[in-house]
């Protein structure tokens, strides 16, 4: 789309009339006004979008270091099966199902707090398992509690963020401003397959801007994605751990 208007721009230069002067002067002030704001409201946009990506892969690292730290402490007071431990584990695998859907042979589905109430649901009923865990004291219950907390509350903040995407309306603004900017520069420039050349690079360099704001505003599909490296790390522990206490119990699977 930039590159029509480019080129747009160097065939109305090329049909205005001989007798007619061309405004170049006015043409390269409002192009230089133009590229300014472009260029300033552009890198904005690009720095916001990295910024939410890196919150994107601190929130997942501290629900990893949550999630690490309730399995630990279940571990302690675990009796000889503990269920509440494999609740865990059963929200930890429906994560990275949630999240790397592509890493199960899943297809990606939009989250939302519908998924949330299911997690909601595991970690009150590993509530209630730990409270009558035998030797489980009143500080092991309110550090089960807090970490439950602190899990709903990352969560939230995760599902929140997925949806405060960037508006539409400011991207077609944006790059509306790019394709005016374009026009301008067909209309004061010289009509050869080098100018088209260059032109042609820079549509490529707004279009891959373009890109490059929607990919990381949409971080757990694309190319650009948060790692799962920290949540692989916490299911090979459970799933070493678990194979050891129960040698002939599969490890959690969700469907």
């Amino acid at each position: 789309m930039v590159l029509f208007f480019a080129i747009l721009g160097i065939s109305v230069h090329d049909f205005i009339p001989p007798e007619m002067d061309f405004p170049t002067d006015m043409a390269r002030s409002i192009s230089g006004l133009v590229g300014t704001l472009f260029a300033i409201v552009l890198g904005l946009l690009v720095s916001s979008s990295y910024n939410a990506f890196n919150g994107h892969q601190a929130d997942l690292n501290s629900l990893v270091t949550v999630l690490a730290n309730l399995d630990l402490l279940l571990k302690r007071l675990q009796a000889k099966d503990n269920a509440s431990r494999h609740i865990l584990s059963e929200i930890v695998i429906a994560l990275h199902c949630r999240y790397w859907p592509e890493k199960n042979g899943m297809h990606w589905k939009k989250v939302g707090y519908a998924n949330l109430s299911d997690d909601i649901d595991g970690m009150i009923e590993i509530n209630k398992i730990a409270e009558s865990l035998p030797g489980a004291t009143h500080d092991d219950i309110n550090a089960i509690r807090q970490l439950s907390s602190n899990f709903v509350t990352i969560q939230s903040n995760i599902i929140r963020n997925l949806s405060n995407q960037v508006p539409s309306l400011l991207l077609f603004i944006i790059f509306g401003w790019a394709c005016l900017l374009f026009f301008l520069y067909g209309c004061t420039g010289e009509a050869s397959l080098f100018s088209i050349f260059l032109l042609f690079m820079g549509s490529l360099a707004v279009a891959s801007t373009n890109f490059l704001i929607l990919e990381l505003t949409q971080p757990y599909h694309g190319i650009f994605k948060v790692s799962s490296a920290a949540l692989d790390l916490l299911i090979d522990s459970m799933e070493k751990d678990q194979r050891e206490r129960s040698p002939n119990k599969p490890f959690a699977t969700v469907i």
